[in-house]
C-alpha cells in the first residue's frame, strides 16, 4: 500500500512543469489576488462594512524598497478591543542580480508608488461572520510587503544602494502608529502574517512585545503570534539551484542588516541567519505562537528543487521533507499541519474548509487564543492575591511592633482564628466545585453522546455548519487540542484539501478521474483496497479518499 501512495505523490507531482506559473504565482502572491476584489458581506452588527483604508506611516524615513512611502491598511471596529496585524508575504531578494530581477518582475514587492487607496482581504480579515466567526469584528490592519526581507531588515537608503530594506522597522512603526489610533486601549493584538509574512511574524513577535510592554508601557495588551506557512526547513536541497534557500538567507541577511530576536542570535552566534527558520528560533520565542503548515509545502518544494519525480530518490527526499516537518513539530505546544499540497491559508476566503478530525483551523486557533487568554488571567489573579497576603502581613507586623503584649497576643488569637475559617471555607468550596463538575460533566454527556471522529462533524457548530450561533463551551473544553499534526503521511490524503486541477482544462478533478487519466492500472488500485472494479468505478470520491486514508494508516 505504501508502494500504492507512493505512486500517488508521483501523479500529482509529475504534472507539476506544467502548473509551474500557477505554483509560482501562488508562492509569490500569498493567496491575496491584487487583480480580483473580493466582496465583501454585511454582517448583521455593523451594516454597511466598510473596506481597508490606506494609512501611510507617520515617520517618512522608514521606506520601501525604493524609498516610497511604506504603509498600512486599516479597518477600524468601534465594538471590539481585539487587534490582528497581518504581514503580507511575498518572498524575498537576496543579493543585487535577484533585487534587480524582483524589481522588473515583481515591482508592486517593492514599492508603494501604486498602491490602491482600499483593500478588501478574505479569510481572517474578512468583516463577514459568515466567513471569518471569531474575528470578522475585530480591528483588521493589513500591512502590504514592500521591503523584499522577510520583515528582517533595518536597512536605510543610501547613496550607495539601490535598495532600502526596512522590513522590521515598518512592523514597530505600524505599532507606533496604531496606538493613538486605538490599539492603546486594547487587550488583545494578534500579529499574523502568510509565507515570508509568517516568518516575519516569528522574527518580529518577541520586539512587537517589548515594544509595548517596555518602551510604551502598555503591559495590559496581550500580544500572541499566528504563522502560516512560514515555517521552512534549512535543508539541502535535492539539486542544485540558482537560489538554495540556506545560502539566500545567509546573503540576505547582511544585505538587509536583518535583525532576529536576541536570544536566538546569542544561541546562533557564528550563525544568526538560522533564526530565520521556524524550529530554530521557536525555542527561543517569549510570546505565545500558533503555528499552521502544509506538511506538503509548495514554496519549501520549490525551494528545495525537487522537480518532477521520476526516480525513486526524488520521492524518497519529498516523503522525508514531509517527514522532516512533522518531525520539526515535535515541541511546538500550537500546531495545526494537514498533509497536503498547497501554499497559505489565513487570507482566502475558503479557509474555514480546512480542517483535521473535523476541527477547522479558525476554530482551533481561536480555542488557542481563548485558552491562552484564561491562563494568563490567571496567573495575573494569583499574583494579585500573594501582593496582598504579602501586605495583609506587613500590616499585622507593623501593628504588632507598636502593641503591648497583651495587645499583640489578642492580634495573634484573630489571626488564627482567621485563617481557621479561612481553611474551612477553602475545604467547603473545594467540596462544592467538585460536585459542580459531576453535575457538568453528566450534563455535557448526556446531550452530546459519545463524540467520535465520524460523527463530529454533526455537531451543530457554526464553523462547518454555517449557522451563526455561540460556539459550545461543552464542545469545545472537550475538543480544544493545541497539538492538530496529520496522522496520514501521504499527500492529498485529508479530505479538505485544496482540490487538484486538470493541468490542461484548469478543471477541478475528482480523485479517480485523476488516477485515470494518467493511465494507473485500475484493477491494480482495485485489489490494493481489496474491492472489484465496478465498486471502485462506482465509489464516491469521499469514501475512496476514506478507505484509502485507512490502507495507508
Amino acid at each position: 500500500m505504501r508502494a500504492f501512495a507512493q505512486r500517488l505523490v508521483c501523479i500529482w507531482l509529475v504534472v507539476s512543469p506544467v502548473v509551474s506559473i500557477a505554483v509560482q504565482d501562488a508562492i509569490f502572491s500569498n493567496a491575496i489576488q491584487r487583480d480580483k476584489t473580493i466582496p465583501n458581506k454585511t454582517s448583521p452588527a455593523t451594516g454597511d462594512v466598510k473596506p481597508l483604508k490606506k494609512v501611510f506611516l507617520s515617520d517618512r524615513s522608514v521606506t520601501c524598497n525604493d524609498g516610497s512611502q511604506a504603509g498600512f491598511y486599516l479597518r477600524k471596529s468601534a465594538h471590539s478591543k481585539k487587534w490582528i496585524i497581518f504581514l503580507e508575504g511575498g518572498w524575498y531578494c537576496y543579493d543585487h542580480h535577484s533585487c534587480r530581477n524582483r524589481w522588473v518582475k515583481q515591482r508592486h514587492f517593492m514599492t508603494s508608488s501604486n498602491w490602491p487607496e482600499t483593500r478588501e482581504v478574505s479569510g481572517i480579515l474578512s468583516p463577514s461572520m459568515e466567513e471569518n466567526p471569531y474575528w470578522w469584528n475585530a480591528n483588521h490592519v493589513f500591512v502590504p510587503y514592500c521591503s523584499s526581507d522577510s520583515w528582517s531588515g533595518s536597512k536605510k537608503l543610501d547613496k550607495r544602494g539601490l535598495f532600502s530594506f526596512m522590513g522590521s522597522s515598518i512592523v514597530l512603526q505600524v505599532v507606533r502608529d496604531l496606538l493613538p489610533l486605538g490599539l492603546e486601549n486594547s487587550t488583545d493584538l494578534l500579529l499574523a502574517g502568510s509565507s515570508a509574512g509568517g516568518t516575519g511574524v516569528m522574527i518580529n513577535l518577541d520586539f512587537v512585545e517589548e515594544l509595548l510592554h517596555e518602551q510604551m508601557n502598555r503591559t495590559k495588551i496581550r500580544v500572541k503570534g499566528v504563522t502560516d506557512s512560514g515555517w521552512f526547513l534549512d535543508r539541502t536541497p535535492f539539486a542544485p539551484t540558482n537560489k538554495p534557500a540556506v545560502e539566500a538567507i545567509r546573503k540576505g541577511m547582511d544585505l538587509w542588516q536583518g535583525r532576529v530576536p536576541r536570544r536566538c542570535r546569542e544561541q546562533y552566534l557564528d550563525e544568526p541567519w538560522r533564526c530565520y527558520f521556524g524550529y530554530r528560533i521557536y525555542p527561543t520565542l517569549k510570546v505565545q505562537l500558533f503555528v499552521f503548515q502544509w506538511l506538503f509545502d509548495e514554496a519549501q518544494m520549490d525551494a528545495d528543487n525537487v522537480g518532477a519525480p521520476v526516480t525513486k530518490q526524488q520521492w524518497d527526499y519529498i516523503h522525508k521533507m514531509g517527514d522532516a516537518l512533522r518531525h520539526s513539530f515535535q515541541n511546538v505546544s500550537a500546531v495545526f499541519a494537514p498533509s497536503c499540497i498547497s501554499h497559505s491559508v489565513l487570507t482566502k476566503r475558503d479557509w474555514l474548509n480546512v480542517n483535521i478530525d473535523g476541527i477547522s483551523i479558525a476554530d482551533a486557533l481561536h480555542c488557542w487564543e481563548q485558552k491562552t487568554n484564561k491562563r494568563r488571567l490567571k496567573r495575573r489573579k494569583n499574583n494579585r492575591g500573594k501582593g496582598k497576603r504579602r501586605q495583609n502581613r506587613t500590616n499585622r507586623l507593623n501593628k504588632t511592633m507598636g502593641a503591648t503584649q497583651e495587645e499583640s497576643d489578642e492580634i495573634g488569637e484573630n489571626f488564627d482564628r482567621n485563617k481557621q475559617k479561612n481553611a474551612h471555607r477553602n475545604r467547603k468550596r473545594k467540596n462544592n466545585n467538585g460536585k459542580n463538575a459531576n453535575r457538568r460533566k453528566a450534563n455535557l454527556i448526556r446531550p452530546m453522546g459519545n463524540v467520535s471522529k465520524n460523527n463530529l462533524s454533526s455537531i451543530n457548530h457554526p464553523a462547518w455548519s454555517g449557522q451563526q450561533s455561540k460556539p459550545r463551551n461543552a464542545f469545545n473544553k472537550k475538543h480544544c487540542i493545541h497539538r492538530r499534526l496529520e496522522r496520514c503521511s501521504w499527500p492529498q490524503c485529508n479530505h479538505s484539501c485544496p482540490k487538484l486541477h486538470n493541468p490542461f482544462t484548469g478543471e477541478e478533478m475528482e480523485f479517480i478521474e485523476l488516477l485515470k487519466s494518467f493511465g494507473l492500472d485500475m484493477n491494480s488500485v482495485a485489489n490494493a483496497l481489496g474491492i472489484d472494479m465496478e465498486t471502485l468505478n462506482n465509489m464516491d470520491q469521499g469514501e475512496l479518499l476514506n478507505l484509502l486514508t485507512q490502507q495507508a494508516n
